[in-house]
């Protein structure tokens, strides 16, 4: 649990450090938030954060710069902040409310708004959810694990691999397989995007509640690997972030964001609720290493799914990210009811 002036400072180091990039000092911080502290007293609260891995010292004689941990702490603690200009409010209205010629030309407009003010790199996922299923089949495999295949009127998704326990018999894999035919048969893929487990819809027969979230969760996961369009505008913006002067860096970052199957995954994994907003810090939260990856969930449109966000340098400026992410939401949700 940190201090109140621990938290003040940490804060303080993680703005400085968004705004310039450099190892923010004790002078700096006494200057901008704790006038009342001594610089000794601030060195020592540091040094504190320091040993708790919250700050790098990258020289002796050097300020500190914030660890992931610190931006997780940071982002943690934000309270919601309408940063933008009316310069930058009016020119998102004056793109989005505009007549559109299709859905398609909607999200081309976002991303380009989107990665224009926030001069990071900016994503669309759209997921067509309209397919009904029409089977689900469980397929013992005689190793441990089942296969689980989901029928559609379209497709047929087989890649979905879930262990299971050796007392997993035939006749309990029947049932399991009646009992979710009836759950999912007839209705749309969109209908269980933000399925919560009904454990109150299984009978005593039915013991193992572990392995059906995770038939769920394969349901969930396999159904939105496919269908999906990927937009994405704005890669030369990496070029703006003095993380990105090596060229191995730049190198790194663009081969991630090329692979749309990759950014799919990364900006859907995110519990699927309309109007959630995520933010994964580094790779140990699923984003590609020294990114950090901020997603908004839309609807946009009847059983299409969409999250917006933007892909960048962990040293992102969160406050302007999220204010962009909330007022393109809230415009499309106005647009979407209008339809």
């Amino acid at each position: 649990m940190l201090s109140l002036r621990k938290k003040k400072i940490l804060s303080a180091v993680v703005d400085g450090y968004i705004e310039k990039a450099s190892p923010v000092s004790s002078k700096e911080i006494q200057k901008n938030c704790l006038q009342d502290c001594s610089s000794a007293t601030i060195r020592n609260e540091l040094s504190a954060l320091e040993s708790m891995g919250y700050l790098i010292q990258p020289h002796v004689s050097a300020g500190r710069i914030p660890s992931e941990k610190a931006f997780r702490f940071y982002v943690n603690e934000l309270t919601y902040e309408n940063c933008l200009t009316d310069e930058e409010t009016s020119f998102i209205e004056n793109k989005l409310l505009r007549k559109h010629d299709s859905l398609d030309d909607v999200i081309q407009q976002i991303t380009d708004v989107v990665s224009q003010i926030t001069n990071y790199t900016s994503v669309v996922v759209k997921a067509d959810m309209a397919d009904k299923i029409t089977a689900i089949k469980l397929l013992d495999l005689s190793n441990g694990q089942m296969l689980v295949v989901i029928v559609t009127e379209t497709r047929v998704l087989k890649d979905g691999m879930v262990d299971i326990s050796d007392e997993f018999d035939e006749l309990m894999l029947l049932q399991a397989q009646a009992w979710l035919n009836r759950l999912f048969v007839g209705k749309h893929i969109s209908q269980f995007l933000n399925f919560t487990y009904p454990y109150t819809l299984t009978n005593d027969q039915f013991k193992l509640n572990s392995l059906f979230k995770k038939i769920i969760d394969v349901l969930r996961k396999q159904s939105l690997a496919n269908g999906m369009d990927v937009t994405i505008c704005g890669e030369h913006n990496i070029f703006q972030h003095s993380e990105y002067s090596d060229v191995a860096n730049v190198q790194k970052f663009l081969s991630e964001v090329g692979s749309k199957d990759k950014m799919a995954q990364v900006f859907t994994d995110d519990g699927g609720q309309d109007g959630f907003v995520t933010i994964k810090i580094g790779s140990s939260e699923n984003a590609p290493e020294g990114c950090s990856v901020v997603t908004s969930r839309v609807a946009l449109g009847a059983n299409i799914a969409g999250s917006i966000g933007v892909i960048g340098p962990v040293r992102m400026n969160y406050k302007k990210v999220l204010a962009v992410l909330d007022k393109i939401s809230n415009i499309i949700i106005d647009m979407m009811g209008k339809e």
